[in-house]
């Protein structure tokens, strides 16, 4: 057949075409392969200059805002009982190394009148305690402990509720610097949203849920906004959310971390902890366990465990840690749990993986640095924990003379150039921290990395700087972490 003029160009360009993609289809395996390759090559050298390695270590020690919590019931009938400063003191320094305590105020003669001066009075000593003891505090408030029909009612009104948290309000803010979180409680018994007497127990249209909000949403003014409220099941944030306006599959983001929004601030704590397939109605199904399993990279997580079964196991509840990003857990219950897994060799894992592990790998150092000109260190460090730091931290470079210990620089680094917070689990990180040298800085000087508490009523205090996880860098009485030893020219 004979094709002419435009007909043969038509032809002569399909005809083309076609062994054009045919090549292509061949071809473009080998294309995508070439382009990965060249896309793991374009990564960031790493600087030149003075190399310092470091060597992990397995060791167990106390760290802030991480690891297991005793709790403490202060009840309504009993006003005399308070928090210890050096029990407090005497638990972090000991074998127990806790720097946490999960504090629950039961307001049971309260729940129809206002709080006490003096019941107030006891929840400013503990906070006092605690500041002084070295520890921080995960909060409750509720007004029962039982679910016994006899025990009705469990809960109060929610009008009662609302002026309890205007009257507990002054407190949390004063205090917030040792609050690692608040669990929203008050509705409830044990304030876990479930057994309720002043609120609809099984609620199911949005008007039902609006009041609880109202509470929820009290508690998040009640503090200032860096610090969580915690709610007891994933289920009642993805509500929240979608009545709120944000679509229902929309756990938290990098993007939206840690800003000063209630989406942000809202996390979770699950204690009924490896309980039942579904941790005893924590979740309603995958949905809920996979909002929760991406909201806690950038939200609080913890709780306790309330039953022991065949998903009790060590290694289910590893495995659901880190899937969990947990950062607390109470070390009073449930006992037969607990007892299962120091038998099992679970026990320590827990204690060293429980919120974040940092550990130094690697430190690239300028070479003869120069008083007055800049200076560079380069970082790398992974984190074995179950979580990332969960509220704000400083990071310093602290450089200290070996001859004057009293001539001492410290040079505070931007969170734009580093936050710890998106030191995420099972991940390493880089970073470079910099700072222009002061101009009578010649000698020789100890130099460190500091991790310190931002609140200027801790910043000093080392019980509450991160300690890593690396052998012979910890300077106690400084709460520093040493990095090398460096002359300036």
């Amino acid at each position: 057949m004979l094709i002419e003029g435009a007909d043969a160009e038509a032809h002569r360009f399909h005809i083309g075409t076609c062994y054009f993609f045919l090549t292509m289809r061949k071809l473009f395996p080998l294309i995508l392969c070439t382009l990965l390759i060249a896309a793991c090559n374009t990564s960031e050298p790493e600087p030149k200059g003075a190399v310092v390695n470091f060597t992990e270590t397995d060791e167990l020690f106390p760290n802030p805002e991480r690891g297991l919590l005793s709790q403490v019931y202060y009840v309504s009938s009993d006003l005399v009982q308070h928090a210890s400063s050096s029990g407090i003191n005497n638990n972090r320094t000991g074998s127990a190394y806790l720097t946490l305590y999960l504090h629950s105020y039961y307001l049971t003669d309260y729940m129809e009148s206002d709080i006490p001066q003096e019941f107030l009075d006891r929840l400013e000593t503990n906070m006092n305690a605690l500041r002084e003891g070295g520890a921080k505090v995960v909060l409750r408030f509720s007004y029962k402990s039982s679910m016994d029909d006899k025990d009705r009612p469990w809960d109060t009104t929610p009008e009662w509720v609302h002026k309890h948290i205007d009257q507990i309000t002054p407190y949390l803010q004063k205090h917030s610097d040792v609050i690692l979180c608040v669990q929203c409680g008050f509705i409830g018994s044990w304030g876990e949203w479930y057994y309720t007497s002043g609120f609809k127990m099984n609620p199911s249209k949005d008007s039902d849920y609006e009041v609880r909000w109202q509470v929820l949403e009290h508690m998040l003014r009640s503090l200032p906004d860096d610090r969580q409220v915690a709610l007891r099941i994933p289920a009642y944030k993805m509500r929240y959310l979608k009545m709120r306006g944000d679509s229902l599959s929309s756990p938290l983001n990098a993007e939206e971390a840690f800003k000063p929004t209630y989406k942000a601030r809202i996390c979770g704590h699950n204690d009924c902890f490896v309980s039942s397939s579904n941790d005893v109605g924590t979740y309603k199904g995958k949905n809920d366990r996979a909002f929760w399993a991406e909201d806690t990279k950038y939200t609080l997580m913890g709780g306790e465990t309330c039953e022991k079964c065949s998903y009790s196991d060590g290694e289910n509840a590893i495995s659901e840690m880190e899937t969990y990003h947990w950062t607390y857990l109470n070390r009073d219950y449930r006992k037969e749990v607990l007892s299962m897994w120091r038998m099992d060799g679970t026990w320590d894992k827990v204690m060293r993986r429980l919120g974040y592990r940092l550990a130094l790998e690697k430190a690239i150092l300028t070479e003869k640095p120069v008083a007055g000109q800049k200076y560079e260190a380069y970082f790398t460090l992974h984190n074995s924990g179950f979580a990332a730091p969960m509220n704000k931290r400083d990071v310093e470079l602290v450089f200290v003379s070996t001859t004057d210990p009293t001539k001492k620089f410290v040079y505070p680094q931007s969170l734009e150039t580093v936050d710890p917070r998106f030191w995420l689990p099972g991940e390493q990180h880089k970073f470079t921290l910099s700072c222009t040298l002061d101009p009578t800085m010649k000698g020789v000087y100890n130099l460190y990395l500091n991790l310190p508490d931002p609140y200027p009523s801790l910043h000093d205090d080392p019980r509450f700087s991160i300690r890593l996880a690396n052998d012979a860098v910890w300077d106690e009485q400084t709460g520093y972490n040493h990095i090398a030893k460096i002359t300036i020219e």
